[in-house]
């Protein structure tokens, strides 16, 4: 596995997660938990010490179908297996909370309101990116939004 590779939990990682059951090791859960769709292979295999031979386990994963590499495949996934949208709000979410510390509550409330199609959210994102400007500053909604749409491949 590459060393500055990104991965993504797929629809059927994020089901697995959610489900408790035993498909999959504890080790391999731990790993699991932690692939949030920004950290490198690189920094978690330096960061993650609760996790025994970190590449091994999300090799495993990837091999299971798990984590993926190409959010681009797991959009389509995620629109084949429905519930569309979930990790596309989540990972926008996640980049809210990153940006914005402690002022990101409403924006993560927004997203987590919006419909899950890529044209929903970007109307999100636009909105948004006004609120954080008019309460935060401009550098911070445009690096919002150009993040934003990248995640939803707009």
């Amino acid at each position: 596995m590459q060393p500055d590779v990104v991965l993504f939990r797929t629809p059927k990682g994020e089901e697995i997660l959610l489900s408790r059951g035993p498909e999959i090791s504890t080790n391999q859960r731990r790993a699991l938990l932690v692939i949030d769709g920004k950290t490198t292979v690189s920094n978690l295999e330096k960061t993650v010490f609760w996790v025994s031979d970190v590449i091994a386990e999300l090799e495993e994963l990837y091999a299971m179908g798990l984590v993926h590499d190409d959010v681009s495949t797991i959009r389509t996934e995620v629109g084949q297996v429905g519930g569309a949208g979930l990790i596309l709000k989540a990972q926008l979410a996640s980049i809210a909370k990153e940006l914005l510390g402690s002022n990101a509550e409403r924006i993560v409330k927004k997203i987590e309101e919006a419909d899950g199609t890529p044209e929903a959210l970007e109307q999100v994102l636009m909105g948004c990116k006004k609120l954080i400007k008019l309460t935060i500053n401009e550098e911070i909604a445009d690096t919002f939004l150009q993040r934003g749409r990248k995640v939803i491949g707009k």
